[in-house]
């Protein structure tokens, strides 16, 4: 019986820590991991607007979904979406992050206002955009001295969601990179400066490597989010157009399926939209784990 009560002990002190794992991977397999294994598995069925499976359907709904035009023109609009909006909004927050790295009296004023975006919500984000761009009495318009419908004009629409959407994101990298720049060794930096690396030389040798690791995060974060989300064409454009219009130049992955599924019923479409958009986001991130290997540094 002596030897047990150790043997036990030990036992309880390995299974402990995944014992409070198990709520999180509960709600993870409910609500994430079994709900795309039953997307993956219906997609290959044809289904009504009740969602009972008819028939199998085999690869007839990728095919017809790839065979939409409007589908082909949300991949293109979600692909010019990532690579402008996440490089851009990453670079922005790096370089306020760099402007506030050193605290001053000041700090929390303009650390307030660089993150501000990130404490409000998308909704409040749309509806102060969506009167700024206002092609009759914008503060847009006048300071340009323009009148340009911005949200209606197919050649401006994308263009301005891809700019609201920056600034949405430059708050939240601001905070992250300015934490990874903050943490940063100042007896590192200044071995780097006494050995002559100041300027971009500092930057891009020193710097830039050390906060790598945020970098990456943030990168893979965005992408994920950029690829996921719809909300400020179904915001902005949705209620105007029904689609992601004008002519559908702000349709996107997502709002083709909530467009196919949650507005049309058409299950069969959005399903097969989505299995698209899963595996090309997979690629995507894939892609970017690349960088991990090459570019990120841990030490």
């Amino acid at each position: 019986m002596e030897k047990k009560k150790p043997f036990m002990k030990k036992l309880f002190q390995w299974v402990e820590p995944y014992l409070y794992l198990i709520p999180a991977f509960l709600l993870l397999i409910m609500f994430t991991y079994l709900p795309f294994v039953k997307n993956a598995i219906l997609s290959f069925f044809t289904i009504d607007k009740y969602r009972n499976i008819k028939s199998f359907a085999g690869a007839a709904n990728y095919l017809r979904v790839l065979g939409d035009e409007k589908f082909r023109q949300a991949i293109g609009n979600t692909m010019i979406f990532v690579i402008t909006t996440v490089p851009i909004s990453i670079v922005i927050g790096f370089g306020l992050a760099l402007l506030a790295r050193r605290r001053t009296g000041t700090s929390s004023i303009y650390e307030a206002l660089y993150s501000m975006s990130m404490a409000m919500s998308v909704s409040v984000v749309a509806m102060i955009f969506q009167l700024a761009f206002n092609p009759s009495m914008g503060i847009v318009n006048k300071l340009l001295g323009v009148s340009i419908s911005w949200l209606r004009d197919p050649e401006t629409a994308l263009k301005t969601i891809i700019f609201i959407q920056i600034w949405a994101n430059v708050g939240y990298n601001f905070i992250f990179l300015l934490s990874a720049l903050r943490g940063m060794s100042e007896d590192v930096l200044e071995s780097a400066k006494l050995d002559g690396a100041t300027g971009i030389r500092l930057l891009s040798r020193i710097i830039i490597p050390m906060v790598s690791p945020t970098l990456l995060f943030l990168l893979m974060k965005d992408i994920a989010y950029a690829m996921t989300t719809c909300s400020f064409t179904l915001i902005l454009t949705y209620p105007v157009f029904h689609s992601g219009g004008p002519n559908g130049t702000t349709e996107t992955i997502m709002s083709y399926i909530y467009g196919k599924g949650i507005a049309g019923s058409n299950y069969n479409a959005a399903f097969a939209a989505t299995m698209v958009g899963f595996i090309l986001a997979a690629i995507m991130m894939m892609l970017s784990m690349i960088l991990e290997k090459r570019k990120v540094s841990y030490d």
